[in-house]
């Protein structure tokens, strides 16, 4: 946290490139889509290892070294070969959750919502003790 505070002092130049979003790896287009650099790296020994994974390679000092020397290599080909044969048409550059119909949804719930909360007063001032469950009354105020 203290480096993350005094970045713009010490390392000026990486506070730049962390403003452009240079911290995050971008295996597709969509803004949302970037994952943290140690995460991408799992993702890509995954791809090389396979399925049936690197049981022993680490016992092996040979093959250890073969799958550090090309597992790069063969991480990059592989990402080629899947983007090569997915035909995808990403048209969009927002999360799903900007969307219209995401949108209009979160306002109907919130509405929902509010209405209970009106109908039913204020459920924190409740001096009952049963228990009230909100969302029963939100399905059944959508139901309506």
């Amino acid at each position: 946290m203290r480096d993350m505070v005094f970045l713009h002092d010490k390392h000026p130049g990486v506070l730049v490139e962390f403003r452009k979003g240079n911290f995050v790896v971008k295996k597709t287009t969509p803004v949302f889509s970037g994952i943290a650099i140690d995460q991408a790296h799992e993702k890509n020994n995954v791809s090389v290892k396979g399925d049936g994974g690197a049981v022993g390679l680490t016992e092996n000092p040979a093959a250890l070294r073969r799958w550090m020397v090309s597992g790069p290599e063969m991480a990059r080909l592989i990402g080629e070969f899947e983007v090569s044969t997915k035909k995808r048409n990403i048209t969009y550059f927002r999360h799903h959750e900007q969307r219209k119909h995401a949108q209009m949804t979160f306002g109907r719930d919130i509405t929902s919502l509010t209405d209970v909360i009106k109908e039913m007063e204020n459920p924190f001032a409740e001096s009952s003790k049963d228990l009230l469950v909100a969302s029963d009354q939100i399905f059944r105020t959508k139901a309506v």
